[in-house]
């Protein structure tokens, strides 16, 4: 129970990546440049001072490492980009659709039976995420929105990659050790772009990115690759409409955007998905 709580606060965080992106106004590249570079010291900070930073074994699995990475930086480019090329509800509804590749992916890519609560939980969480979305103006395709579409659709398809890959290394106890490795990686491949473009950093940009390097870009993941451990990758896809659900009570709360019948009626949908995955686990102990 604690692991499957642990990834839905790292969902919860990361569901503020849509009003982040907007009021940082940069490159994609840019923001993963520093928040990466950010995350590069505080990760090993923290995990130094818990006693638990090693990165021994790292060359037995160094594919695995390179596959992350990638499908890492893959992910959080096409993903800011659509969120800055496309309305948020676009960019969240094309970026949610890693929990149908992972259910078809991961029997294959890393054994993982297709589980009954998958099967039924899946298109249920699918359902409420659509209901979300056309609560406000639909899936808008054409025109200006398509590129942030495509490229939403693409972020979730390296988000299931993720999931896998992230499961894998999981498996072999190797999770700390990709905290630690990505925002190196990531800082060094996004380094280039974001020291030759045009752009201001001023006071107010700085503590944003001083924000999400903490707790966007280290604590969210030092939470959801420790969990990864013992959750599954099919349950770890569908909870993660977790973060796109965050969206209605933040709406609420900090816009005061009150939210339609079908927005409510949609997160409840996802919430009793979320339900039945923990559910399941629960009940096999």
């Amino acid at each position: 129970m604690k692991n499957y709580l642990k990834i839905i606060a790292a969902m919860l965080i990361w569901s503020t990546w849509g009003p982040m992106v907007r009021w940082l106004d940069l490159p994609p590249a840019v923001v993963l440049f520093y928040t990466s570079l950010i995350a590069s010291f505080t990760v090993p900070l923290v995990l130094r001072i818990r006693a638990e930073l090693s990165l021994a074994g790292v060359r037995d699995a160094w594919w695995l490492f390179a596959l992350l990475a990638f499908a890492s930086v893959a992910n959080n480019i096409t993903y800011f980009y659509a969120l800055a090329h496309t309305t948020i509800s676009n960019a969240v509804f094309t970026h949610y659709t890693a929990p149908i590749f992972v259910a078809v992916l991961a029997p294959f890519m890393i054994s993982e039976r297709l589980q009954k609560v998958t099967i039924f939980s899946l298109p249920i969480a699918l359902m409420g995420m659509t209901l979300i979305v056309w609560s406000g103006n639909g899936l808008r395709l054409g025109g200006a929105d398509t590129p942030g579409i495509i490229a939403g659709t693409v972020s979730g398809l390296a988000y299931a990659f993720i999931i896998i890959f992230s499961r894998k290394l999981g498996q072999l106890s190797f999770h700390y050790k990709a905290v630690v490795l990505l925002p190196w990686i990531t800082t060094i491949v996004t380094a280039p772009a974001a020291l030759l473009m045009d752009y201001h950093i001023g006071l107010r940009v700085t503590v944003l990115l001083l924000i999400t390097g903490v707790f966007h870009s280290t604590l969210a993941p030092l939470l959801y690759y420790s969990a990864l451990c013992q959750v599954i990758a099919q349950h770890a896809a569908i909870l993660g409409y977790m973060e796109p659900l965050a969206a209605i009570p933040m709406a609420y709360f900090l816009l005061a955007e009150t939210p339609s019948l079908f927005a409510l009626l949609g997160g409840i949908l996802i919430l009793f998905s979320g339900y039945m995955v923990v559910h399941s686990r629960l009940s096999q102990k």
